[in-house]
C-alpha cells in the first residue's frame, strides 16, 4: 500500500515538474513525459501487471489534471506499462543504455497510441508529419532524461520503498 502511495506522489511530482519547470525547457517544441518514463521504469522492474497498474494510476492523474479527453493518457500508459513490463525478466537492467533505448521505443509507441485516439476524435494531422515533428523529438528528450532518473528508480525498486515485498 505504501508503494502505491509513493507512486502517486512521484507521479504528482512529475506532473508538477512537467507543467512548471519543463514547460520552460521545451526542446523542438516538446516537453518530456515524466509519468510515461516512470511508468515504463516501474514496468521494467516489476512486470506487466504492476506496469499496467502504474500506467493506469499515472495516466488517470494526467487526464484528471491536464487532459482534455478523459482516458486518452490512461489507455496509452496502461498499454505502455503492460507491454514493457513483459521485458522484466528478459533484459539486463543494470545497463543504462537498455532503459534509454526502451524509453525511446516506449515514447514512440505511447505517442502512436495517442495519435490513433486523437485520430478517432478527428483531432490529428498526418501520422508521418506528427512522427517527424513531435514523436521523435519527444522520444529523444525522454531518452536523454533516463540517466538522471533510472538509477534512483532502480535502487528504490530493488532495495527501497518501491520494492515488491513477498506476501
Amino acid at each position: 500500500m505504501l508503494r502505491y502511495l509513493l507512486i502517486i506522489v512521484l507521479f504528482l511530482l512529475g506532473l508538477i515538474l512537467q507543467s512548471t519547470i519543463f514547460s520552460h525547457l521545451t526542446v523542438a517544441g516538446v516537453k518530456p513525459d515524466l509519468v510515461l518514463i516512470m511508468t515504463v521504469f516501474y514496468a521494467l522492474l516489476h512486470g506487466s501487471r504492476e506496469g499496467a497498474l502504474a500506467g493506469a494510476i499515472g495516466g488517470l492523474l494526467q487526464d484528471l489534471l491536464f487532459g482534455q479527453y478523459l482516458g486518452m493518457n490512461t489507455l496509452a500508459k496502461v498499454i505502455a506499462g503492460y507491454v514493457f513490463g513483459m521485458l522484466e525478466k528478459k533484459i539486463y537492467k543494470e545497463n543504462l543504455l537498455i532503459p534509454m533505448a526502451i524509453i525511446f521505443v516506449a515514447t514512440l509507441m505511447h505517442e502512436t497510441v495517442l495519435y490513433m485516439l486523437r485520430q478517432y476524435q478527428g483531432l490529428s494531422a498526418g501520422y508521418f508529419s506528427t512522427l517527424r515533428s513531435v514523436m521523435i523529438s519527444a522520444a529523444i528528450y525522454n531518452s536523454c532524461l533516463t540517466p538522471f532518473i533510472y538509477g534512483k528508480f532502480y535502487k528504490s525498486s530493488t532495495k527501497g520503498l518501491l520494492r515488491l515485498t513477498e506476501r
